[in-house]
């Protein structure tokens, strides 16, 4: 490995450490404001994205969206434009200690949507209904087109070839993450086994599972730990604000978070909204100076986009999950 390269791991790891807080305050996000924000976040994949970029179109929304030819397979919506790998190719989570059971066939239709680039099989540009005319495929086809990240450094000057987070170019991921390996955490593969359970049946009267009428921003996650909790980073824990349906809500009940009375990634997460509001993980994911200079001038939870969860707040406190589970 060349010497700048060796350079950039370490001071990326120093980075990681003194880097100082740059999350928004819980406070920026009031009830009413869009959630929104994806143009700037990681999930543009077009060629004026920040992070993982395409020159193959300056388009954002093709990477999941289309408003005509939308792959319609296995439930999918809205206008999805991706292929997916079929629910038979996943390892469910099998038999809960709630005694409910996900069978391979079970996963819904909304998590496959995101598992067809979180399962580190489908490629990022297999998509069913491309930019221009004659671009339809049904079911979806791998275009061939390259993503990289913006770098300039000495051996990292040609561009590396990416597909999927998986990638086996011999520039891969993991050169410059080799600390915090985020492409690997953004990898589920396809046993889902080890993850939090999707497409379950939410039961209230299982798992310590709150009533799905129950109002989010009336549970006190506060009240039980210690007194600073509840003055904690602005009121983190005090202002249990979830984003829904578009936008930040404090009158949401835990049903407004399920697909058909079920778990699936979209009950955590919105791919849409760029939540800068979780100061926990502002170290994982903090470069160094000079890397901002050559790269996307992002620090900190403007990076990580505060991995898209739906709660103002991210996990602190373990939020997101005391907020469905009463434990």
């Amino acid at each position: 490995m060349k010497k700048p390269i060796r350079t950039l791991l370490l001071a990326s790891a120093i980075a990681l450490i003194a880097s100082p807080a740059l999350s928004a305050s819980v406070n920026d996000y009031p009830a009413g404001l869009a959630a929104s924000g994806i143009s700037g976040s990681r999930h543009n994949l077009g060629s004026m994205g920040k992070v993982l970029r395409s020159t193959a179109t300056t388009e954002i929304c093709v990477f999941c969206h289309t408003p005509h030819h939308s792959n319609t397979a296995n439930g999918l919506k809205p206008m999805w434009n991706r292929g997916t790998s079929a629910p038979t190719s996943y390892t469910a989570y099998g038999a809960t200690i709630g005694g409910t059971t996900i069978n391979n066939t079970d996963i819904g239709s909304t998590s496959l949507a995101c598992l067809s680039c979180h399962d580190g099989v489908m490629t990022f540009d297999n998509i069913v209904n491309a930019p221009g005319k004659d671009g339809v495929v049904n079911g979806g086809s791998d275009r061939g087109w390259t993503f990289t990240m913006p770098i300039v450094w000495e051996g990292l000057t040609t561009s590396p070839t990416l597909h999927n987070f998986n990638t086996s170019s011999p520039i891969t991921c993991i050169i410059c993450h080799t600390y915090t390996r985020p492409a690997e955490r953004l990898s589920l593969g396809l046993n889902l086994s080890n993850d939090h359970p999707v497409s379950v049946a939410y039961s209230a009267d299982r798992a310590g599972l709150r009533a799905t009428n129950t109002t989010i921003n009336s549970i006190d996650l506060a009240s039980e730990l210690a007194s600073s909790a509840a003055g904690y980073a602005s009121g983190n824990l005090a202002q249990n604000r979830w984003a829904v349906k578009g936008f930040v809500s404090d009158t949401a009940t835990i049903a407004d978070l399920l697909r058909d009375g079920k778990v699936e990634c979209s009950s955590c997460h919105d791919p849409h909204f760029k939540n800068s509001s979780w100061d926990e993980v502002e170290g994982t994911y903090t470069w160094n100076p000079d890397m901002l200079t050559n790269w996307t001038w992002c620090s900190g939870e403007d990076c990580s986009d505060g991995q898209f969860l739906r709660r103002i707040g991210g996990n602190t406190g373990s939020g997101v999950c005391r907020t469905c589970h009463q434990k």
